[in-house]
């Protein structure tokens, strides 16, 4: 059986047959990858790197500006409290005026009522005097017609 395996191995060709197509094949593939490298990976690298360093750059201008946005509020923040700060003081100005002015109107008309009052009171009064004085008038007169229809007679006094 060993005659059989070395006839069966000599009999067979080799893999690879080291000539000159394989010296060919190695400069085509070696001439193919220097070209592709320089027409499709250089660019292609470059592009890569140019859009990282873009990425990189707004990453660093957003970092920028958030920073800017966040003084800014905080101005904004601390204008907006002194404005607040300035609208509750002039509320409180207007309120105490408000007040101020209600208590003037209130007692002037408080005066002019009572003054009313008073002189109504006084003309009531006047009138009051008057017909205490009529009634009065009329007394002995109301007595002689109640009596006169009591006693139902006329009574002379």
């Amino acid at each position: 059986m060993p005659n059989v395996f070395a006839l069966l191995v000599a009999n067979e060709r080799p893999l690879i047959n080291i000539d000159v197509t394989l010296l060919l094949n190695l400069g085509v593939w070696l001439a193919l990858f220097f070209l592709l490298k320089a027409t499709l990976w250089k660019p292609m690298l470059a592009l890569i790197d140019a859009r990282e360093a873009g990425t990189a750059g707004a990453r660093d201008e957003a970092a920028r500006l958030g920073a800017e946005a966040k003084t800014l509020k905080g101005s904004v923040d601390e204008q907006l409290a002194a404005a607040r700060a300035s609208a509750a003081k002039a509320r409180e100005a207007l309120r105490a005026e408000g007040a101020r002015t209600e208590a003037e109107v209130l007692g002037k008309a408080r005066t002019e009522l009572n003054a009313m009052v008073e002189a109504q009171r006084a003309d009531i009064a006047a009138q009051r005097a008057k017909l205490q004085g009529e009634v009065m008038a009329l007394v002995p007169e109301l007595a002689q017609g109640i009596a006169a229809k009591v006693l139902r007679r006329e009574v002379r006094s």
